[in-house]
């Protein structure tokens, strides 16, 4: 009862739709259920529903809520109805509106609602790139899902990958990576590159070790030793 009569008068006072928990949960369900329907869509458009809230709902429900509790307790305590009492309160409210408009919902909106508005879509695309970026790091890189692809390959018996454009489009399917950067380290496989630099050499080197960290990961033996094979070749070249 208490949290209610709280809600109530956070809601008479008009503190409710500046509440900043409230905001950020508000864009983030906002959000979530537009992308749900369009995996396009901007924090830019969520930001533009939530003040459209702030206008349509919260505003006009504060508004009409004002108003319509006097039109409200006159028919319950009016002897008799009498439509000047209803026609005052309706003439009252034209002009009240305006007064509101002005002096509370324009000023609450610029000086509370809207920075907090940009704070909060700042923070949360901010959260996003953070886990996109900790995906990433924990992904594997592209010379290591090919080399585990090359192994898988000869395992299955299949023996078919080649570099080529085609077999790069193929991985940048199956991976969701670059078909560009796929070619070049398909080339790096099955070239016979020689004079590498030493930095080279030494990114090639960690390359081979994501993969064998993986096969060692899932206990695949034949791979291990199909992946040893390569990296020799691949160092007396």
């Amino acid at each position: 009862m208490k949290d209610l009569m709280k809600k109530v008068g956070s809601f008479i006072t008009f503190d409710f739709p500046l509440n900043r928990d409230y905001i950020s949960e508000q864009f983030a369900a906002t959000h979530v259920l537009h992308v749900k329907r369009i995996p396009q869509w901007s924090t830019n458009a969520t930001r533009h529903k939530v003040i459209a809230n702030y206008w349509f709902v919260h505003v006009l429900s504060h508004f009409v809520f004002l108003f319509s509790l006097p039109a409200l307790l006159v028919l319950l305590y009016s002897a008799h109805f009498d439509r000047f009492y209803l026609s005052a309160v309706f003439v009252t409210s034209i002009i009240t509106f305006p007064v509101l408009l002005l002096f509370q919902y324009l000023p609450f909106y610029y000086i509370d609602f809207l920075p907090w508005l940009e704070t909060v879509k700042e923070t949360y695309e901010r959260k996003q790139l953070e886990q996109l970026e900790k995906c990433k790091r924990a992904q594997l890189s592209n010379p290591a899902l090919v080399l585990i692809y090359y192994v898988f390959d000869k395992v299955s018996g299949i023996n078919s990958l080649q570099c080529n454009d085609q077999y790069a489009a193929l991985l940048m399917k199956l991976y969701g990576v670059d078909q560009g950067s796929l070619k070049k380290k398909l080339e790096l496989i099955f070239s016979k590159q020689k004079n590498q630099t030493e930095r080279k050499i030494t990114e090639i080197r960690n390359r081979f070790q994501e993969a064998n960290d993986f096969f060692e990961e899932i206990q695949f033996k034949e791979g291990l030793r199909i992946l040893d094979v390569l990296e020799q070749k691949f160092k007396a070249h």
